[in-house]
């Protein structure tokens, strides 16, 4: 029972990452990344997902496959964030609703830091690069 049931549930935590991934890179509605971060920490989390999966539960016989699967998804999806990159802000804020005096609801957005976005986007994949080397 174990035998099937360990690589089922790590096939659906890695099945979850890269397809956060792939939707981010690839959709045009609800689920696109709105900013650069977005893209990138997306495709740090499957990169990293998949790279745990080989160090700790090494895939063999069909689920090795399923592995070479999803690191082609994750290929593909980072083709998408590399295609829509010139499109997307480092930092996109969401509009802040508010209700004035009258009860009329408002919309703003704060300042925008991308310079902050940057910085953290960096550090993500470095973190991520790093949990990389020490798994391989």
């Amino acid at each position: 029972m174990m035998d099937i049931l360990i690589p089922a549930v790590v096939f659906l935590v890695v099945a979850f990452f890269v397809g956060v991934q792939l939707s981010r890179a690839w959709s045009t509605g609800r689920w696109a990344a709105s900013d650069r971060y977005h893209l990138i920490t997306s495709a740090v989390d499957s990169i990293v997902a998949l790279a745990l999966v080989r160090a700790v539960a090494t895939p063999v016989g069909v689920w090795s496959w399923v592995w070479v699967v999803a690191v082609a998804a994750v290929g593909f999806g980072i083709a998408g964030a590399a295609l829509r990159w010139r499109d997307v802000p480092w930092h996109a804020p969401k509009p802040k609703r508010t209700l004035d005096a009258d009860g009329v609801e408002q919309e703003s957005t704060g300042p925008s830091n991308p310079r902050g976005r940057q910085t953290m986007a960096g550090a993500y994949a470095l973190v991520g690069a790093a949990v990389v080397a020490l798994c391989w």
